[in-house]
């Protein structure tokens, strides 16, 4: 396997719960997809967090992208989780078409978050 991608993201948590106040589910929908969105059924401050994550994760891999992301929406990089519990990146649209272009075939992602910041970490593979 070979790497041909690496990205990297922070972001504070009030930052994305302060956009979600502010626009609501104009801002939900245009970032995350239903599926991710259910994790607003958690306690505010966890549904932030996680929100917060996987905002980090899209961040990440846009970057890991590189010069083929131009123009990837933030909604086509979802963010799900296997029953594992492990995430793991579904690329559609524009991402799905820039990581062929750079011809990787596989994403792997880590995510964290810590009171105040989320960190995720994007990897893509040939």
């Amino acid at each position: 396997m070979s790497v041909l991608g690496l990205g990297t993201d922070i972001v504070r948590v009030a930052r994305i719960a302060d956009l979600v106040d502010r626009h609501g589910p104009r801002f939900l929908d245009r970032i995350y997809r239903p599926e991710e969105q259910a994790v607003l059924r958690r306690h505010r401050a966890a549904a932030a967090a996680a929100l917060a994550a996987r905002w980090a994760a899209k961040e990440a891999c846009i970057k890991a992208l590189g010069i083929h992301a131009s123009g990837v929406p933030y909604r086509d990089v979802e963010v799900v989780r296997r029953t594992s519990g492990q995430p793991e990146l579904h690329l559609h649209g524009a991402a799905r078409s820039a990581l062929e272009a750079l011809g990787a075939r596989w994403t792997l992602v880590t995510m964290s978050h810590e009171h105040d910041h989320a960190i995720a970490t994007v990897l893509l593979l040939v």
